[in-house]
């Protein structure tokens, strides 16, 4: 078994070295560079050579090969037996492709044999030093194993020298700690020189460097740089935090004319920051029923809220050490690097030396995080937010000190630049870019119509062609929109936008401030020696304090005037009565005598120059990098010092730019609302600080700027109403309307629409001005109905409270049983009425004026005055109804909301503590039309005042047309009671009184065409035909005689009223006489043909046939109570008989 068990394991590892054989054949194979198996090796090569071995004599190519055995089979000549030729032949191919690799590859084959001599005596090297090393561990292995006493010592002493050199390295260290810290103060790397302080205090003030002298006084040094740094690092943070940095200019934007709110700058940082992108909008804020906007402090805290709340370094790192050895201080100040995420770390481009280098300042609200993480690293942090928080108030009232000399400088260039454009018109297009205090809002000289200007909107549009009429929504008041000069409103306007701008930046350092301080005291480890509490580090609430009462100081001084009798501290000087009446002059404590602040700041800049820079030079000697950054750092202390006192509420107030006055209430409304606004997004609990800031504003308006309104509105109305030339027709008022207004018309709406345009400025007491406007129109209304009266009223000594006093057409056009006859008649000719019912209507109309004149007449003076003061009811009543159709046009939709909506006008106020929104003013749009926003009472009371409008237009439309008729009436009764119809000759012309009668139709029908529309002149005269005919035929009772010539005369007056009325009228049906002409041709008739006539058909009335038989039959009307004369005998009998045929046709008729 053991001899099988061997040969196994011969035969096994035989195996496997034919297999390994086979293997690097393979490998030669592929690598032989003669060798390419790409089966297209040509005949004589040594591939072509091989293949055919391959093919033919398989056989050698096998590992197991026996070539005993080939031998025997090329000697054996029998069929089994190889071709002995064919392997000669194979043979010497073989020899012959060997010999031409050779040669074409000798080079190669030379080339090997050094190679392989090196590599051998490289193998001998390397045998000869491993047998060396052998023998040298041996050697070390013999000697390490026998004992020494002198290896303790030197190993103690080794250690004794290297903590000494330890020592000295750090004290080397130390040396340039001072150069190292004042090179990081001055690249502004403010949180790398606060680590390296910080450690390095900690090191200089171990046990074992106390015991040395030597570095005491760089222990000392050390310790004051402590004090030196925390200022610097508190003069950095008011840089920003009050943009004093040029840095911080991106941070806020100066006033641009038409601004009107900070929404652009938010987009510009938007689009700036996300490349396009922008966040869906949504209603869904707590803060304002207006858009969120995605400001660039939102976004900071946004991402200071994801980031870990990890200390930016940590001085118990036992890595601390070597990064103060040797020359890698640079590298140092990286070891100290923050912890937090490249992606979302602001402050790493702060603690990373590598890249591009970048300012720290550039973004300014993480360069204010690494000052509070530098303070904090220092554990001052509490103490520098207190010095931040003492000094606010000197700091802000110098914000806005120089924010006045900005705008006084800008606005003193603008008039300069008005200046010069007026002298130089060629220059005006670039001029015009030089100052934004130029471009007026309105144009008072565009109308030509005194004391009206046009919006700006309009100027080059339709101002510029007469063809088109101007919308009146556009009509300004002057003298209501000039209250304030609109150079002062420009430069308010600048200085308020620009201050705002700057107070919401400061207001989102400090927001800034307050969430980085609490996220700084949050942390597990903080520790602060002064002692304050990690929540009220800095007390936002009470640091915003002195900015709010500095608005409200600001609102007050330029809305409040002393001359008008307001109170108002700005004056320290006392009157002259008081000093009297007190007996003994007591100067008030809270009336300063000279503050720092209140010197010429150039000419004490110039004075103080000289010592400020020397003062300068020495602190950069002794303290480096105490002053960077602050050049004005002597006027920042002299301003610092002067306002001081205002810590002591002592209310100190600024240089005013222009004078106060009431009304810059109106232009102060809309900057103050949109900072309250932004700042209630920003601060935390902005909305009631907000509030409280517009309280000045709400009480204000209420108390002071109301009551001045309603007095210049008073003023201005009683101005245009009472002027001599109020109620006359002014033809600038053309681009108005096609027909003339009247001068009071216009200007009122100019003044309702000034208020309108108020109102939508106005979010305090809203209902207030509604109401004045709704007083307005109320008076005016009373001013038409008495201008109404006026004009109708007739000479006499009747009292006016007697009807009497007035024309008998006012009186009849106020009948309650006229008015739905004439309201039906201009409701059909304002539509497609047919003929037949207008005649009807005219004909009831008729009818009711009889009625109501019985037996009597019209006499001169029942009729209006003069034909102009009918023409002057026209333009009344045109003047009127525009006047009624713009205020209708200016109704807005009724103010049903609830009592949380921004724009409620219920309360009182726009300060309800129930509201969760500030009052707002919305955006204005240059092509938003102007409404007037109403409550629901108001609404009812506006209705009915357009009412009252509307009644008074009909009563004067109504008044013109019956006068008209009432002049026909007079007329026409004078022709038929005095004119002569018994004449021997035939008359030539009509009745004077006829003649008469047409001129003044005529008359009334010129003044009507330019001051009534078309459809209102029509209804004058529509049915005046119908009027004069029934007029000569029932009034034909009074002519007294008359003969055929007479009738003839009769026929000549119908035919000159004829063609008056054609001429003015085109209703052919009513004009033609055509049954009067019938009625008189009846007295050419005998009595017996005419009662026959009669007795055929009967067309006119009993008293009409009378009239006629009594002219025929020539009786004398009796001036008595007898009985009249008649020249015919048989004139009784015609009488009699006349009755009968009426009794006959009454009879039929019923």
């Amino acid at each position: 078994m053991s001899n099988d068990d061997g040969m196994d394991e011969y035969e096994e590892r035989k195996r496997k070295e034919i297999e390994v054989q086979k293997m690097r054949q393979m490998k030669i194979k592929e690598k032989v560079p003669g060798r390419r198996a790409t089966g297209k090796a040509k005949t004589g090569d040594i591939d072509a050579v091989l293949d055919e071995i391959k093919d033919e004599w398989a056989v050698v190519t096998n590992p197991d090969f026996n070539p005993v055995d080939l031998a025997l089979q090329l000697l054996d000549d029998s069929s089994l037996g190889k071709d002995m030729e064919s392997f000669r032949r194979t043979k010497d191919m073989l020899s012959r492709a060997m010999k031409g690799s050779v040669d074409k590859h000798y080079q190669a084959f030379n080339a090997a044999l050094p190679h392989h001599s090196a590599l051998m005596n490289h193998l001998d090297a390397t045998q000869t030093q491993i047998k060396d090393a052998r023998n040298a561990l041996q050697e070390a292995k013999e000697t390490l194993g026998s004992k020494r006493g002198d290896l303790v010592q030197l190993w103690s002493r080794n250690q004794t020298v290297e903590e000494m050199m330890r020592i000295l390295d750090q004290i080397e260290h130390l040396k340039s700690v001072p150069d190292a810290l004042e090179s990081l103060i001055l690249e502004k790397r403010l949180l790398q020189a606060a680590a390296l302080l910080v450690r390095s205090l900690k090191l200089i003030n171990k046990s074992d460097m106390l015991e040395i002298g030597a570095v005491s006084d760089l222990r000392s040094y050390l310790i004051g740089q402590e004090t030196t740094l925390r200022d610097i690092l508190v003069d950095e943070l008011h840089s920003h935090l009050y943009l004093k940095s040029f840095w911080c200019e991106s941070r806020w934007t100066v006033y641009s004319p038409k601004q009107q709110g900070f929404l652009a700058q938010d987009l510009q940082e938007d689009a700036e920051n996300s490349e396009g992108g922008t966040r869906p909008l949504s209603i869904s804020s707590p803060i304002s029923p207006t858009a969120p906007r995605t400001s660039r402090v939102a976004k900071f805290l946004d991402d200071l809220a994801l980031r870990p709340n990890d200390p930016p370094f940590n001085v118990n790192d036992s890595s601390y050490r070597h990064s103060l050895s040797g020359p890698g201080l640079t590298a140092s100040a990286t070891g100290f690097g923050l912890s937090f995420s490249s992606s979302s770390n602001m402050l790493s481009a702060f603690a990373s030396s590598g890249g591009p280098p970048r300012n720290p300042e550039a973004d300014s609200f993480a360069y204010i995080e690494m000052l509070l993480e530098s303070l904090a690293a220092l554990g001052k942090i509490g103490t520098g937010l207190d010095i931040v928080t003492q000094k606010l108030p000197g700091e802000i009232f110098s914000l806005i000190e120089v924010t006045i000399e900005e705008v006084s400088e800008r606005a003193e260039y603008g008039r300069r630049g008005s200046m010069i454009g007026m002298m130089d018109a060629g220059t005006s297009g670039r001029l015009n870019d030089l100052s934004m205090l130029t471009s007026p809002a309105i144009t008072s000289n565009a109308l030509g119509i005194a004391g009206v200007a046009v919006a700006a909107a309009l100027q080059g549009s339709s101002l510029n062609t007469r063809r088109t009429i101007l919308d009146a929504t556009n009509l300004r008041l002057t003298a209501l929109e000039s209250s304030t000069k609109l150079t002062d409103q420009e430069v308010l306007k600048d200085f308020f936008w620009t201050l705002y701008s700057k107070l919401i930046a400061v207001s989102e350092g400090l927001r800034v401030v307050y969430e980085i301080a609490n996220r700084i005291g949050s942390r597990r480890d903080y520790k602060d020696p002064s002692g304050t509490k990690p929540g009220a580090l800095f007390p936002l609430e009470e640091v915003w304090a002195p900015i709010q009462a500095e608005v409200r100081t600001l609102l007050s001084d330029y809305i409040t005037d002393e001359e008008q009798g307001a109170i108002s501290g700005r004056n320290p000087i006392s009157a002259i009565n008081e000093v009297l009446r007190e007996g003994r002059f007591n100067r008030d404590k809270g009336k300063p005598i000279f503050r720092f602040a209140d010197t010429d700041v150039k000419s004490s800049a110039k004075a103080l120059r000289q010592h400020e820079e020397e003062l300068t030079r020495i602190l950069k000697d002794t303290v480096p990098g105490l002053v960077q950054g602050s050049e004005n750092s002597l006027q920042a202390t002299l301003a610092a010092v002067g306002t001081d006192d205002r810590l002591m509420g002592t209310g100190q107030h600024h240089r005013l730019l222009v004078h106060p006055n009431a009304f810059h209430v109106s232009v102060l409304f809309q900057p103050t609302l949109a900072f309250l606004d932004r700042i209630s997004e920003v601060l935390p609990a902005g909305l009631e600080a907000a509030r409280a800031s517009s309280a000045v504003l709400d009480e204000f308006v209420l108390k002071v700027y109301l009551p001045q309104l309603e007095d210049k509105v008073s003023a201005l109305f009683h101005q245009t109403v009472t002027s001599p030339d109020a109620f006359e027709s002014d033809p600038a008022s053309l681009a108005l309307s096609p027909r003339p207004l009247v001068k009071a018309s216009v200007q009122l709406m100019a003044l309702i629409n000034s208020l309108c345009a108020m109102l939508r400025t106005t979010p305090f007491h809203r209902e207030n001005y509604s109401r004045l406007i709704l007083t307005v129109i109320g008076k005016f209304y009373q001013r038409c109905s008495d201008r109404f009266y006026d004009l109708v009223a007739v000479k006499g000594d009747k009292s006016p409270e007697d009807d009497s006093s007035i024309a008998l057409a006012a009186q009849w056009a106020q009948k309650p049983e006229l008015g739905p006859c004439l309201s039906e008649l201009l409701k059909s000719l304002s539509g497609d009425t047919a003929a037949a019912t207008k005649q009807q209507v005219c004909r009831q109309e008729t009818h009711l004026e009889n009625s109501l004149l019985g037996e009597g007449a019209v006499s001169k003076h029942d009729l209006v005055a003069s034909i102009r003061n009918v023409s002057a009811l026209a333009n009344l009543y045109h003047s009127v109804t525009w006047f009624a159709a713009q205020l209708e046009g200016l109704r807005g939709a009724d103010d049903t909301g609830s009592l949380t909506s921004p724009l409620r006008l219920e309360p009182s106020s726009a300060l309800s503590p129930t509201s969760p929104y500030l009052p707002i003013v919305a955006p204005l749009h240059p092509d938003e039309p102007l409404r007037l926003p109403l409550s629901s009472a108001m609404a009812l009371r506006f209705q009915a005042l357009h009412m009252t409008y509307v009644q008074l237009a009909e009563l004067v439309l109504y008044t013109v047309r019956i006068d008209v008729r009432c002049r026909v009436i007079h007329h026409l009764d004078l022709a038929l009671r005095h004119g002569i119809y018994r004449i021997e000759r035939e008359a030539a012309e009509p009745d004077p009184h006829i003649i008469d009668l047409n001129t003044e139709i005529g008359s009334c029908d010129a003044s009507l065409t330019s001051t009534l529309p078309e459809v209102q002149r029509r209804f004058v005269f529509e049915g005046m035909g119908h009027l004069m005919q029934h007029l000569l035929i029932s009034n034909a009772r009074f002519i007294p005689s008359a003969n055929a010539l007479g009738i003839k005369k009769m026929m000549r007056n119908m035919l000159a009223l004829q063609q008056n009325i054609k001429t003015i009228t085109d209703d052919s049906n009513s004009t033609d006489f055509e049954r009067a002409k019938r009625y008189y041709s009846l007295f050419m008739l005998s009595p017996p043909d005419m009662l026959d006539t009669v007795r055929q058909k009967q067309e006119f009335t009993f008293d009409e046939y009378k009239a006629i038989l009594d002219l025929q039959c020539g009786v004398q009307p009796s001036h008595t109570n007898g009985a009249a004369q008649a020249a015919d005998r048989n004139y009784n009998m015609y009488l009699i008989e006349l009755h009968g045929l009426e009794l006959e046709n009454s009879a039929d008729g019923s």
